[in-house]
């Protein structure tokens, strides 16, 4: 879709979102500049960032494009399309507003932790929208590699297939990442005389990234798994994400975990639980074997561990990520 949006560009709202930064970005780039003349940009282009910036959005749009067709906003961490509750009327009456305007590429740029597309009330709300929602997922090893390969051949570098296999597998296929590992190596082997990365220059200057599935939170939390925790906590801290969106996850899974415990109590099948709890039943039924194992007292326990956490986190003289090392221990 976003080549054919490239290729033939229409002005609107566009709600970008998804795991991969780098795409996204990219293509915010070139959109740019296929609807702004490279040097009229300044006076035609504006960002901003905040959930209260509605106004200015409204302030940014009334103001005709200049010696251009076009005019693009930039709009950084809205909210949109579930902002606060506080920011949520005026944000809805701007964009609802001035999405339609002729000339205005409205551009609401959401990160995977506003937005992840995953939960029911976020796929709800992309049905919403009155402009068109971009998903940039991280794309599959096998496409990144050949990607990193030519990201190499541009800098004058050979790869072989096996090495650029072995940089991905080591450093994940988040293509921000990649990019930075791919300049690093290149200046690294230029220096030494080279023309060609080796596994051992992979090895000697790139570190091991932990890389973690779209299940891991779940996966271990059914295992109780601490240790397994503990390590996805450490890691979302040194890559300094919101310590409340790791509570937000691990808390979503205590409580599915409450709620299937309570079905099995019930005797109800995992398939029927799967369909009144909205969930997918192979998910349902992996819990169901988890929380045989385990009292019921226990689940509400945990969960409530998680609630407490959550106050303290409110705390401004709390130690967070100290507070989710300790509950994620508790499991």
């Amino acid at each position: 879709m976003t080549k054919q949006i490239l290729s033939a560009p229409k002005p609107g709202l566009y709600f970008v979102y998804g795991q991969e930064e780098f795409l996204k970005r990219r293509f915010l780039l070139d959109l740019k500049g296929a609807v702004i003349p490279q040097d009229v940009a300044d006076l035609n282009f504006s960002s901003v960032s905040g959930p209260d910036q509605a106004d200015r959005v409204l302030e940014l749009a009334y103001t005709l494009p200049q010696f251009s067709e076009a005019r693009m906003i930039v709009w950084y961490n809205s909210g949109y399309p579930l902002p606060q509750m506080r920011f949520r009327k005026r944000t809805e009456e701007v964009i609802e507003k001035i999405s339609g305007f002729p000339y205005l590429y409205l551009m609401i740029y959401s990160t995977d932790d506003e937005f992840t597309g995953n939960t029911r009330e976020e796929k709800a709300a992309l049905t919403k929208i009155s402009g068109t929602p971009l998903c940039f997922e991280l794309l599959s090893p096998a496409r990144v590699q050949k990607w990193v390969c030519r990201h190499f051949e541009a800098e004058g570098v050979s790869v072989a297939d096996e090495n650029a296999a072995y940089l991905i597998a080591r450093c994940g296929t988040a293509m921000t990442e990649l990019s930075s590992a791919v300049s690093k190596l290149c200046a690294y082997v230029k220096e030494k005389g080279k023309l060609a990365v080796e596994h051992a220059d992979i090895e000697e200057l790139i570190p091991q990234k932990n890389v973690f599935s779209a299940f891991y939170i779940s996966d271990n939390i059914r295992k109780r798994d601490a240790a397994a925790l503990c390590a996805y906590v450490f890691d979302a801290k040194s890559r300094a994400e919101k310590p409340q969106s790791v509570l937000a996850a691990v808390t979503a899974e205590a409580e599915k975990l409450c709620r299937i415990k309570l079905a099995q109590k019930n005797g109800i099948p995992y398939s029927i639980a799967a369909k009144k709890l909205g969930l997918n039943e192979y998910v349902v039924k992996l819990a169901y074997a988890s929380v045989t194992s385990t009292t019921e007292s226990r689940c509400f326990r945990f969960l409530h561990a998680c609630y407490e956490a959550d106050r303290a986190l409110k705390s401004t003289s709390s130690d967070a990520w100290g507070t989710l090392f300790q509950l994620v221990c508790s499991v």
